[in-house]
């Protein structure tokens, strides 16, 4: 397999700088004056300083002996501002747009050149975005320095809203950037830009904008349109008329399996690899003229698979007698896991339709409990399939499909029902998701039904009128999760050894995406599964203020730690492995939390991981090899894409997986799919506490490996997923979460009740 890694290649171990005491006053003074001959940058309490041309006559600072790798922060600085400074030199009719990650726009390949009136042509663009990072991993047992490139495609749009005014384009409630260009910096970097809002009316040549801090006027001179696939359609439109404008989106629609190919992703990254590397072909050589120099290679980094991970087998009873590797098959062949003790063996369950399709709606809810008797995954149906007893259905009809209609209807029936349903069924129509968040009704009804501590299956009227075995199958392995059953578990290594594993997220609660958005309020979820991937139950930490988030999180994992050992009898200096999955850490909020959390438990003795799960990376794995597999169609698809559990270790603590290969994708129109980082994160403050250090479990094979394994567990569907269920659950509440928000009256703290136990997000 080949990373999209490029190593960096150096002829010594140690080099020279030269440094100055650092201060805000004097790092500022120097950029005054020496910005075009030399570079600077802060490290901890020094400034350091690059000689970038021959100046004899100047004399800065006093001179250090610096260790490539050892002093891997210095240098990587380094190496960026002898990049960025060569590049400039090199190629100076491109204009980086930043620094760091380094990006710059190709000079060519516009999708739309061809296809734009003339006077728009270079006004316009879909162009080819290039991206740059620098990175240290670890290769055959040693450091390596490397660049990272990417490629993607973004809109560039350079009429700024005064050209557009007078043209007659209309700015009225249009989402507006602010360009500012930082002195010093023309025709260095791109004018920097920030999303302020959008504008509420035009006086002469200026605009008022509505931003996070009320109204405020800019020229029109500084600000350009949004670029988003809106508002420059709506330009488009404007100035070529709806026909022609989408032409040009269709062209972009058509042109994007082509661009995101992995075969020609690779190929293109190569193909820019060369000429920012080499000087035809001899390496190029970037230097300061202090002696520092490095070359790059122009081959990416080449790797075996690291780690043998194995898809696991799925257990369907007590005993773990009864297994499968084929989650639908078990199922068929042997039941749920937990039969024997799930206790809502005839549940009751409410169905709300509109009165013109309650034929379909009856008929697809008979086949849902009933089966399909000549079908091949669901002859039994939800009742056979997950070994019920029976199931009561009550139809409640609605006249309109409005918000107001099915919240009635809702309330209708639990009022005149002695018993409150285990489940609602809710036929919605298709264009409910075309709903902006605050008026679908999607959330309304799905608030209220969670309020009232009911799990709730949707179904959109297209599936119940075209149901077929797969749409049956796969609602009804979710409404067995929803009601709280657990259909399969996984197996797990013997071990005296008790293990936990918690999955941590968080959402910001912010008003909009405006520059000055407040983002003082958080709210965090927590998951915990067993090593088995049992749900052993969820929380939802309140809403609070950034600052108490800590305080909130600490005991919302305490008192869950202490209600999971009541229940699973653990005893005095049991020996407990906690693992903790997280997406972002927030500023190290969760280190100190997770470290105060270990020194509270002290009645156990307590190992724990804290491990980052990402696909907010730049990595990519390319298989050579890899001739694709052909989808449905015949096409061919997932050339040069790894197989799924294909994987590199990139140093003892960090992995990269690919999740999706080319088995996994749908079609050949799906283009390059992404591995996932799987990161085994220090606790900051370990350093200096060596007793907690002491605590730290460092197994990255163990954990990549049941991460994996993890990925089986989603309960959505019968297909893995590309992320673990600790991260898939966790994302899911977080981002209902965020989309109910605006709903009235809607307090999520219910959902830390008689939901806790239940995959009610699926």
């Amino acid at each position: 397999m080949n990373l999209n890694f490029f190593p960096i290649r150096f002829d010594f171990n140690e080099y020279q700088i030269n440094t100055e005491p650092y201060s805000d006053e004097r790092i500022k003074e120097l950029r005054q004056m020496y910005n075009t001959t030399h570079s600077f940058f802060r490290n901890e309490d020094k400034i350091f300083i690059s000689n970038n041309q021959e100046m004899d006559n100047i004399t800065l600072g006093n001179t250090e002996t610096i260790n490539v790798y050892e002093d891997s922060k210095i240098t990587s600085q380094l190496i960026k501002h002898v990049f960025f400074r060569d590049f400039k030199n090199r190629f100076p009719r491109y204009i980086p747009t930043d620094f760091y990650p380094f990006r710059f726009f190709s000079g060519k390949d516009d999708l739309l050149s061809n296809i734009l009136p003339q006077d728009l042509k270079g006004k316009i663009a879909f162009r080819k975005l290039i991206e740059v990072q620098l990175r240290k991993i670890e290769y055959n047992n040693s450091p390596l320095f490397g660049y990272i490139i990417n490629i993607d495609r973004n809109w560039t749009f350079s009429k700024s809203c005064e050209e557009l005014n007078n043209e007659g384009f209309s700015l009225n409630q249009v989402e507006v950037v602010h360009t500012e260009t930082f002195p010093g910096l023309e025709n260095i970097i791109a004018p920097n830009e920030e999303f302020i809002g959008v504008i509420k009316e035009i006086k002469e040549n200026s605009a008022v904008v509505l931003t996070n801090n009320g109204e405020e006027t800019y020229s029109l001179k500084e600000l350009y349109i949004r670029k988003t696939r809106l508002n420059i359609g709506n330009y488009l439109n404007f100035k070529i008329g709806s026909t022609q404008s989408t032409k040009i989106f269709d062209e972009i629609k058509k042109k994007t399996p082509e661009i995101y190919n992995a075969e020609n992703l690779y190929s293109e990254i190569v193909k820019i690899a060369h000429p920012l590397f080499f000087d035809k072909e001899q390496a190029h050589l970037f230097q300061n003229k202090d002696g520092f120099c490095f070359t790059v290679d122009s081959i990416p980094l080449s790797f075996e698979n690291a780690i043998e991970l194995k898809a696991p087998v799925f257990i369907f009873d007590y005993a773990g007698i009864q297994k499968g590797s084929i989650p639908d098959k078990g199922l068929a062949d042997f039941g749920p896991y937990d039969s024997t003790t799930f206790d809502i063996k005839n549940p009751n369950i409410l169905g709300v339709c509109h009165k013109t399709n309650r034929g379909a709606f009856s008929s697809f809810l008979a086949n849902l409990k009933d089966g399909l008797p000549n079908s091949r995954y669901f002859k039994k149906g939800l009742l056979g399939k997950y070994e019920l007893h029976g199931a009561t259905i009550n139809i409640q009809e609605i006249q309109n499909s409005s918000k107001s209609d099915y919240l009635n209807g809702i309330t209708q029936f639990i009022k005149n029902s002695s018993e409150k349903p285990h489940l609602a069924i809710i036929e919605i129509p298709a264009n409910f998701k075309r709903y902006n968040e605050k008026d679908n009704p999607y959330y309304e009804i799905k608030a209220k039904l969670l309020s009232m501590e009911i799990p709730v299956q949707f179904v959109t009227s297209e599936n119940i009128k075209g149901n077929n075995e797969y749409i049956l199958n796969a609602i009804a392995l979710q409404i067995y999760a929803k009601l709280g059953g657990t259909p399969w578990v996984l197996p797990t290594r013997p071990s005296v050894d008790r293990e936990i594993v918690v999955g941590i997220g968080h959402s910001w609660l912010r008003s909009n995406q405006y520059k000055g958005a407040e983002q003082n309020r958080i709210v965090g979820i927590t998951t915990f599964l067993s090593s088995d991937g049992q749900y052993i139950l969820g929380d939802k930490i309140k809403d609070v203020k950034y600052e108490d988030y800590f305080a909130e999180l600490l005991k919302n994992l305490d008192e869950s730690i202490d209600l999971i050992s009541t229940e699973q009898g653990w005893k005095e200096r049991d020996t407990v492995r906690l693992l903790f999955h997280i997406f972002k850490p927030i500023k190290n909020i969760e280190f100190d939390v997770i470290s105060q959390l270990v020194k509270k438990k002290s009645n156990f003795k307590i190992q724990f991981a804290f491990i980052t799960i990402s696909k907010s990376h730049p990595f990519l794995l390319f298989d050579t090899s890899q001739l694709g597999v052909s989808d449905y169609y015949n096409n061919v698809k997932g050339k040069f894409i790894p197989n799924r559990s294909q994987n590199i270790v990139l140093d003892n603590e960090t992995c990269i997986v690919q999740m999706i290969g080319a088995n996994e994708l749908k079609t050949s129109r799906h283009g390059m799919s992404s591995p996932i980082q799987i990161k085994i994160r220090r606790p900051q403050n370990t350093l200096q506490n060596q007793e907690l250090d002491a605590l730290l479990y460092y197994d990255l094979g163990y954990i990549v490996q049941q991460i994996y394994a993890f990925t089986y567990l989603s309960w959505r569907g019968f297909l893995p997923s590309d992320e673990p269920a600790t991260m898939l659950y966790s994302n899911l509440i977080s981002k209902l979460l965020g989309k109910m928000k605006n709903v009235t009256n809607w307090n999520a703290d219910n959902l830390n009740y008689g939901l806790k136990r239940k995959k009610w997000f699926l």
